[in-house]
């Protein structure tokens, strides 16, 4: 039965509200399962890598929207959805694409279920948004806390208030949260995800990781690969 929905050339989930309440629900890895799904159709549909394109254009723009309509400032979201709209428009592979929409889907989500941990002082909400957005960037906490208008202490004194943790700590388990979605979406190789993350080298980051997480990130790869 012809249900009119052949003659789209693009994803169907766009069209499909499942999505939208998978978002709205914070349910990250059903959603990560039906890309990897989706991409299994892609290679084996030779699909076009231009309506690729246009589709993830498309999924940045609903995926920021997202995080708008949960109270998130759009001066906060420019950067990364910046940073995707480059990376879509330079990319030529599928592989490399689909490899874009997985960071996406990470990066969005973790900024959408890490931003429910609102406190009662505006200054670590600011923090905690800035912290989040930036933690691929590889910005200094100086320059979060100029962007911010306020002092590294008072921004450290404020954030150990609220949090009970300081700010360089609550900064490595994020990234350490964030390091074990890659090594389980993606296939970049340890000492990409170290560099990505801003670690010192990459045994600076095996030893955090095994700090907080208690093995090795390699042993956290192997135990629990999906792709």
């Amino acid at each position: 039965m012809n249900d009119g929905y052949e003659s789209f050339e693009s994803d169907f989930n766009i069209f499909n509200n499942r999505m939208s309440l998978l978002i709205e629900s914070r349910d990250k890895e059903q959603i990560i399962k039906i890309i990897k799904e989706k991409h299994i159709s892609e290679v084996n549909d030779e699909v076009d890598k231009e309506h690729k394109k246009d589709d993830l254009i498309i999924w940045n723009a609903i995926y920021t929207r997202e995080i708008i309509r949960n109270g998130i400032s759009k001066k906060y979201l420019h950067p990364m959805y910046n940073k995707f709209y480059r990376k879509i428009k330079e990319n030529n592979s599928i592989y490399g694409l689909q490899e874009i929409e997985l960071d996406m889907i990470n990066e969005y989500m973790e900024l959408l279920i890490n931003d429910t941990e609102i406190t009662d002082s505006f200054t670590v909400n600011k923090l905690l948004q800035a912290l989040h957005l930036n933690i691929e960037n590889h910005t200094s906490l100086e320059e979060i806390c100029r962007s911010l208008n306020i002092s590294v202490g008072y921004a450290s004194t404020c954030f150990k208030k609220y949090k009970g943790i300081s700010i360089m700590r609550y900064l490595r388990e994020i990234k350490i949260e964030r390091a074990k979605t890659l090594l389980l979406s993606t296939e970049k190789s340890i000492l990409e995800i170290s560099i990505l993350l801003g670690f010192h080298d990459q045994s600076h980051f095996t030893n955090t990781f095994k700090k907080i997480v208690g093995i090795s990130p390699l042993k956290f790869r192997n135990k629990n690969y999906t792709i």
